[in-house]
């Protein structure tokens, strides 16, 4: 079952939905506030311990000291993962393909009309794999990626792999909602020409997709804080350092797509952390993108720019996570520029 997530959410703003959910978790006691629902925790008889709000879908549980979205609440619950979650809000709202293809009511002033595409979610049409078409690939981690701070352990995570017939390093590509839908390869020579680097081994329109996003939902969600880098090499580095909150669009522009799930996230920070080189104006343009001042959520939204060189060299055309993690958290700390 392919889910859109942005229509997921639309529904879960309507009638009664939202509370569907919450009860099907096993959840009793639902009280309805207005703005939000309260009720104990599945072990608990505190019925204020836990909130969960209808416009912006977030809960907090205030015995537990705990935050997230919905989709996090029912990861807990459930001990699954995001995709799973997604699947268990269509399983229970009987949502399918038809349904959530439908133009949906836009409560709030039309307030989702502007995360949601219309009609036909491009993703929903992109040609899917299965798994399996991965065993060709398996049992060879990069000795390069290490050397660039991408740890064994999340090449392993991210499914990364090596294509004998063509000397590429492979990493899988997927959908919004966790299907496998192309396959990247990075030639196995630091020295190639840059235009050699990367050629597809299953193509796919990485401008339909974010790269890390239905790995690091959770924990971008906890964190209220999402970092959006050009290369999947990044967000990987990034999970080598420790930190899950990484996405990469897969270029230096932002698809309008893109725009709506980063925005659909609902956190309050993003970040853009684009490649030394490009033109700050141009950067700054791609990160107002990102803003979104509303009732419901006004976030801050920055970018990463070295404008001394202090950290990254001119010319260099390096990422913010190449340099390793001490620099990359220097340049968190000092070289963030907000709008």
């Amino acid at each position: 079952m392919n889910v859109n997530v942005l229509k997921t959410n639309e529904k879960l703003q309507k009638d009664d939905n939202l509370r569907e959910i919450i009860e099907a978790l096993g959840f009793n006691h639902v009280r309805d506030r207005g703005d939000y629902y309260q009720f104990p925790n599945l072990d608990g008889d505190n019925r204020s311990a836990i909130s969960v709000y209808k416009q912006s879908l977030h809960y907090v549980n205030y015995t537990r000291n705990d935050s997230g979205s919905i989709y996090n609440l029912i990861m807990f619950v459930k001990k699954c993962s995001f995709p799973t979650a997604l699947e268990f809000v269509a399983k229970v709202l009987h949502l399918n393909m038809t349904e959530l293809n439908k133009e949906p009511h836009y409560p709030f002033g039309g307030f989702y009309r502007k995360l949601v595409v219309d009609h036909q979610e491009p993703e929903v049409n992109m040609k899917t794999y299965g798994e399996d078409i991965l065993d060709e690939y398996k049992g060879a981690f990069s000795e390069m990626f290490f050397n660039d701070h991408i740890s064994f352990c999340t090449q392993a995570k991210y499914g990364v792999g090596y294509d004998i017939w063509s000397n590429r390093i492979t990493i899988p590509e997927y959908t919004f909602d966790g299907k496998l839908c192309g396959i990247m390869g990075r030639l196995n020579d630091r020295d190639c020409a840059h235009e050699e680097r990367w050629l597809p081994i299953v193509p796919c329109s990485r401008n339909l997709t974010l790269f890390g996003y239905h790995r690091n939902y959770e924990h971008i969600s906890k964190k209220n804080l999402a970092v959006i880098f050009e290369s999947e090499k990044s967000t990987m580095q990034l999970n080598s350092f420790g930190s899950k909150i990484g996405l990469s669009s897969c270029g230096c522009h932002l698809s309008s797509t893109q725009v709506r799930y980063l925005k659909g996230l609902m956190v309050d920070r993003l970040v853009l952390a684009y490649d030394e080189g490009l033109d700050e104006e141009y950067i700054r343009e791609e990160a107002k993108k990102l803003q979104m001042n509303n009732q419901i959520i006004n976030n801050r939204v920055g970018y990463i720019y070295d404008r001394q060189n202090d950290i990254l060299k001119a010319g260099s055309k390096s990422s913010p996570s190449d340099l390793g993690r001490d620099a990359f958290c220097e340049l968190m700390k000092k070289k963030v520029i907000w709008l």
